[in-house]
């Protein structure tokens, strides 16, 4: 029972814990803060709660492939601090920094696009003239969004994830407060609602770049252990194996992304208002079992990079083994209340009596899934670590266009009796597949003959 519960190696599992913590902190500080960002907007009227939506989506997708891209930073600096490799820890840094730049530099020129792209998708003109406005402004965040990214994978890398907890709720403070100064004029500020909304993102992205940069440079600790000071060139080799290992990761999270967006806005989208409300009820709850998930897999990641830069691939297998016994532990418990209180949940959020038959067997698939979701999230963390993203990425993606969008599309035509069930059936059988095939890819072994550091610090 103590080797099941994982309490024969308690020691690895309390620094898994205590990696993993500060970065579940900051992904619950984010979507606490991305609801109160709604609630505020909220406060503009109709038009600004349908334009928010398809803006941010437009926009996250760019980030997104950013954002896989420079996960990567994570696993280059743990195993350079497992080969106790002192200047590249800092440098992969720099690098992540420069590409997240060049790629918010490359995007501006879609401030020309973006009224063409939404008068094609068909909005009312006031909806469509803030989301141009939003959208616009937003591109002006990504380099800085990404670029405290890749910073706060470097600490996650060399493990210290509490300094981008702090960087992350320090930068949500400063966005709830323009917020409030920008979307409503206060404090002698102009009234600027939409664009307020968005150029407070801005602001609280470059601040949190700017207070991990300075953080990463301003101790000698980090100047002359991980040599934070002394990587700050462009390294095109680094920089290129970056983008190797990181674009597979990259295109598998922006395509998830993409089919989930699919999936919401055209799929459940033609069951009606109802079976919308309810799948965006649910996504609700979700959160609740897949962020904590999330944050236990960034820490997985760092400690198993550390570990194959060691060349322990004993520490590896136990760490991924300690991770899915919590995983499944914490997402098994979730799914149970799911079965077991979906209607109880339900009506905590709405009083729609369609909105809530359709939540409630919706939860149904949800608790069947979440034992395979928590071992896809801790594996492809785990291969992540070790610089396998090719393959992950390839199987992800396959089953999202197949057995996800594909048995989506089928059931919405040929099973409408069944209403949103049948389309989240194809979303239960796709999160099961993966689930089993990246257990299968691991078990395998081949992330041991993978090679991400080169001799050369180069």
């Amino acid at each position: 029972m103590r080797s099941i519960l994982g309490l024969d190696d308690w020691p690895l599992g309390r620094a898994l814990l205590w990696l993993a913590l500060p970065v579940i902190a900051s992904m619950i500080s984010r979507t606490i803060m991305s609801l109160v960002d709604f609630v505020m907007i909220s406060r503009l009227g109709t038009e600004a709660q349908a334009a928010i939506m398809p803006a941010g989506v437009v926009l996250f997708i760019f980030i997104s492939l950013g954002m896989g891209t420079l996960s990567v930073v994570n696993a280059f600096v743990a195993q350079s601090l497992g080969r106790n490799r002192l200047g590249d820890r800092g440098s992969y840094a720099w690098q992540g920094l420069w590409l997240s730049i060049g790629f918010g530099v490359l995007l501006l020129p879609l401030w020309w696009v973006c009224p063409g792209f939404f008068q094609w998708v068909g909005h009312e003109p006031d909806v469509m003239a803030m989301e141009i406005t939003y959208t616009r402004i937003g591109l002006l965040g990504i380099g800085p969004t990404l670029a405290a990214v890749a910073l706060a994978n470097f600490f996650n890398g060399i493990h210290r994830p509490a300094i981008g907890f702090w960087a992350a709720l320090a930068a949500n403070v400063l966005n709830l407060v323009a917020n409030y100064a920008l979307i409503f004029g206060n404090w002698g500020f102009p009234r600027m609602e939409m664009a307020g909304a968005a150029w407070a993102t801005v602001i609280a992205a470059a601040f949190q770049m700017g207070f991990l940069l300075i953080w990463m440079l301003a101790f000698v600790e980090y100047r002359r252990v991980y040599g934070t000071l002394a990587g700050w060139m462009p390294r095109r080799a680094q920089m290129a194996r970056l983008l190797r290992f990181g674009a597979p990761a990259g295109g598998q999270f922006c395509g998830d992304l993409l089919a989930w967006s699919v999936f919401t806005l055209w799929i459940i989208g033609s069951f009606g208002t109802a079976a919308l409300a309810a799948h965006n009820l649910v996504f609700r709850f979700l959160e609740f079992s897949f962020m904590p998930a999330f944050g236990m897999g960034i820490a997985l990641t760092a400690a198993v990079g550390k570990a194959i830069g060691q060349g322990d691939h004993d520490r590896v297998r136990r760490n991924v083994a300690w991770c899915l016994r919590f995983t499944l532990a914490y997402m098994g418990l979730i799914g149970l209340i799911y079965l077991l209180f979906r209607f109880q949940l339900v009506r905590t959020l709405t009083d729609e009596p369609e909105v809530i038959q359709h939540a409630a067997a919706i939860l149904i698939l949800c608790a069947v899934f979440q034992m395979f979701d928590a071992m896809g999230i801790s594996l492809i963390s785990a291969l992540r670590g070790c610089g396998d993203n090719l393959v992950p990425a390839v199987v992800m993606l396959s089953g999202a266009a197949v057995i996800f969008l594909g048995g989506a599309v089928v059931a919405m035509y040929l099973l409408p009796q069944f209403g949103p069930l049948g389309p989240w059936g194809a979303a239960t059988l796709y999160i099961i597949v993966t689930g089993i095939a990246l257990l299968l890819r691991f078990r395998g072994g081949g992330w041991k003959r993978i090679r991400m550091l080169q001799a050369s610090a180069n």
